[in-house]
């Protein structure tokens, strides 16, 4: 009883960068097309990987006839990739005096100073650095990515 659960799990695979997609909707429809013990497969923001959870057998049938997928990199607890199956939010990683770099919209490639933040939308309200007129833009939190931490803390949102 106990072999039968050390050959379930979970299993990376390396795979051309591009055709993540492609291969797991291939290991998904020649899985389902022969019935074989195949859980999920899944596909990360980590570039040239593909997990598959299923039993081991069948994993290494599917995988000997599909294209594009490389070497088997080894198996993978859950705690691993935890991360990847519940990302945490990209607003909370953002504070208010926090320098960004606008990567999308008409602004893309500015930089800017948080002024303010609406956790509830996602929405930050950010002052061009490059503007010598004071402008604020709401963004979403997905159009920005830190390029440098505020130093201080915010003492005056601390007082009230």
């Amino acid at each position: 009883m106990t072999i039968l659960f050390d050959k379930i799990g979970i299993y990376c695979f390396k795979v051309k960068k591009g055709q993540e997609f492609n291969v797991a909707e291939a290991i998904a429809s020649r899985a389902e097309l022969n019935n074989l013990d195949i859980k999920a497969v899944l596909v990360t923001e980590i570039d040239g990987y593909i997990f598959i959870e299923g039993d081991v057998q069948d994993i290494t049938s599917v995988v000997e006839s599909a294209h594009y997928i490389g070497k088997q990199v080894g198996r993978v607890p859950v705690s691993e990739l935890e991360n990847q199956l519940a990302p945490t939010p990209v607003i909370e990683g953002l504070k208010k005096g926090d320098i960004v770099e606008i990567v999308d919209g008409p602004f893309k490639g500015s930089r800017a100073k948080i002024s303010s933040i609406y956790t509830a939308r996602e929405e930050i309200t950010v002052d061009l650095l490059t503007s010598s007129v004071t402008i604020p833009i709401v963004l979403h939190a997905d159009s920005v990515k830190l390029i440098q931490a505020s130093e201080e803390e915010e003492a005056s949102d601390s007082l009230f």
